[in-house]
């Protein structure tokens, strides 16, 4: 395992930045199909993953990763996609899931759980590459 470099937590805390932004542009173009409490859970997702993002920088000199280089390659990715399109998706649950796979993701990067964070990620792979749009 290796503690991730500054550039490395500035990489990752950026991924969250976006996935943060791309939740709630998934939020706003999906407004009027949203229930109350789903619209809320957006919310609340996104502004958690905005924070993870905060907590990555904070805690980035004890941040520890397996396959460290492969991981944010995934990450990497992953979140080029999901911001770039989440908005435009049409099936409602399908955001929900990928809002909740960015969130147990940002959970297990910021409780140094490595088998979390590999699960996790792959969890949003499946999860954003599944059928469903």
């Amino acid at each position: 395992m290796a503690n991730l470099t500054s550039e490395q937590a500035n990489q990752l805390s950026d991924n969250f930045y976006y996935l943060g932004l791309a939740i709630g542009d998934f939020r706003y173009e999906n407004w009027d199909k949203l229930s109350y409490d789903e619209n809320k859970e957006l919310s609340e997702t996104q502004n958690i993953l905005l924070q993870t993002g905060e907590d990555i920088l904070a805690f980035s000199t004890t941040l520890i990763m397996d396959e460290v280089i492969d991981s944010l390659a995934k990450i990497n990715m992953i979140t080029g996609e999901i911001k770039g399109t989440i908005k435009d998706l049409n099936n409602i649950q399908k955001g929900l899931n990928i809002a909740a796979g960015l969130l147990t993701l940002g959970v297990s990067i910021l409780n140094r759980d490595t088998k979390g964070i590999g699960n996790s990620i792959k969890d949003i792979f499946e999860a954003w590459k599944s059928p469903l749009d």
